[in-house]
């Protein structure tokens, strides 16, 4: 059995970040994740934003790591072949209360540029707000990203570099066995490593009791969004914010890089893993969108979804090592802003593991990524030059969002590749446009027969049991019978 330098349990924004960054000493690095691919846990659902230095929450370790991850940006998308939306950020107030907080926001964040806005000058930025505001707080940093484009590009780059990946291996007990650890898997399966480090998220708590620690229990906490149509590019320009409780900043209104709108998300207590949408949740993210801009085209929505925050009871994240195997770390409590401060999250367990001696040889050759070509932003040119070299680009397989096969058939042959509909989505965005595939659910099951040898009743839209083709008189083996 090959012992490994450091084996990873989860494959969120945290756990692949820490593959990435570990991904540049000479290392044996392993990730193994329980679901079918990367980002499908609370990484694949939440809005994306970056947030800059106004928004750091003083005083806590997830204030400490989200400053570090800032220095970290350029270098970072610069590897990972990432280009975030660089929209800025507005904090509106409504009373001169609320505006007092703008004052902390400016002093916390030091920022160029930044500066609090009277009413005529927050309108000459956004037209479309509510007239009603008092005043605003203008911050350039804020940016937002495509938390799959993050995530996904962190396991391709690791990938690229060395890092082994398996998938539908949940880790559910570690134990030491001589001079290294021995990682047992829910379905059978054993691995060594020297070191381990748990980003099981939502799991992380239970996997840590396993193994004879105890981390505090994590509240979990629902935010519901509605998404708008592309056609709604360009009805806002910055992330809009309200002034922010103790709890969330807020129900938001914000551009994303592929020019949707998101509304969201509202902030309520859930049991587990809870990420049901519902007509009050919807309500009240409405309400508070409105209350921002208040002719927000709702007619434009083409999807909702929620996403579910874990946090633990001093809202601040836990990140220590095991007190039973000495080797192991342990991660929890990564809300937000942890998609921000996951660069900074890696490179503090890398030196925790280096003060505990992991060998940190930096390497020589670390190869950056190269972004697949998005056809949709190409020019004319280029789209003939590519249909010239393989007809495959000249294949829609998604009108909405004008995705091609030759896109699709990269997403199915990276590495780790896309192996469900929802993979797909996530690094090509079929299934994400206005028909929300109406149009390329026809074709997609046919691709995959033919690129992946999947019979068309074993192709699955997501995790277990969501097969996305039955046969007449089958129902999926997880489905309820009414």
């Amino acid at each position: 059995m090959k012992t490994y330098d450091v084996a990873i349990a989860g494959g969120g924004v945290v756990g692949c970040a820490v593959a990435w960054y570990l991904a540049h000493f000479s290392l044996d690095v392993l990730l193994l994740e329980k679901r079918e691919d990367v980002c499908c846990g609370v990484s694949k659902a939440n809005t994306g934003i970056l947030h800059s230095r106004s928004y750091v929450t003083p005083g806590t370790l997830k204030g400490e790591l989200h400053l570090r991850s800032l220095s970290w940006f350029s270098q970072a998308f610069q590897e990972l072949g990432l280009k975030p939306l660089r929209c800025g950020a507005l904090t509106l107030a409504f009373s001169k209360e609320e505006a007092q907080h703008l004052k902390v926001l400016q002093e916390q964040g030091k920022i160029e540029g930044a500066s609090i806005l009277s009413p005529k000058e927050v309108l000459a930025l956004e037209p479309r707000l509510n007239p009603k505001v008092y005043a605003g707080y203008f911050d350039p940093e804020t940016m937002v990203i495509s938390p799959f484009a993050v995530t996904i590009a962190l396991a391709e780059c690791a990938a690229l570099n060395g890092v082994t990946m398996h998938f539908e291996k949940e880790v559910v007990f570690v134990e030491a066995s001589w001079d290294h650890l021995l990682i047992h898997c829910a379905s059978g399966e054993r691995y060594a490593a020297k070191f381990f480090v748990n980003c099981a998220g939502i799991g992380a708590p239970q996997l840590a009791q396993n193994i004879g620690d105890v981390i505090p229990p994590l509240c979990f906490f629902r935010g519901q969004y509605f998404v708008l149509d592309r056609e709604c590019q360009g009805f806002v320009s910055h992330v809009l914010y309200p002034v922010p409780t103790e709890e969330s900043k807020g129900i938001l209104v914000s551009p994303t890089p592929e020019g949707n709108i998101l509304l969201g998300p509202n902030f309520e207590p859930v049991s587990y893993e809870n990420t049901a949408t519902t007509i009050q949740g919807l309500e009240e993210v409405e309400k508070g969108a409105r209350k921002l801009v208040p002719e927000i085209p709702l007619d434009k929505v083409i999807a909702t979804f929620s996403g579910v925050r874990p946090a633990l009871p001093k809202r601040d994240f836990y990140v220590a090592f095991s007190l039973r195997l000495p080797s192991v770390l342990h991660l929890a409590g990564i809300e937000s802003p942890g998609l921000t401060a996951c660069f900074g999250i890696a490179e503090y367990v890398g030196e925790l593991l280096g003060k505990r001696g992991l060998p940190l040889r930096e390497k020589k050759n670390f190869q950056s990524r190269v972004p697949p070509l998005v056809f949709r932003e190409c020019s004319l040119e280029e789209r003939e030059r590519l249909i010239a070299e393989d007809p495959d680009w000249g294949k829609i397989v998604c009108r909405c969002e004008e995705v091609t096969l030759a896109e699709v058939k990269r997403a199915l042959r990276s590495s780790p590749p896309a192996r469900t509909l929802d993979g797909l989505k996530r690094r090509t965005r079929v299934f994400a446009g206005r028909c929300q595939g109406g149009f390329c659910g026809m074709h997609l099951p046919g691709i995959l027969e033919r690129e992946c040898g999947l019979s068309s009743s074993d192709i699955r839209k997501s995790g277990p049991g969501s097969f996305y083709v039955l046969r007449k008189g089958e129902v999926a083996p997880d489905a309820k019978v009414c």
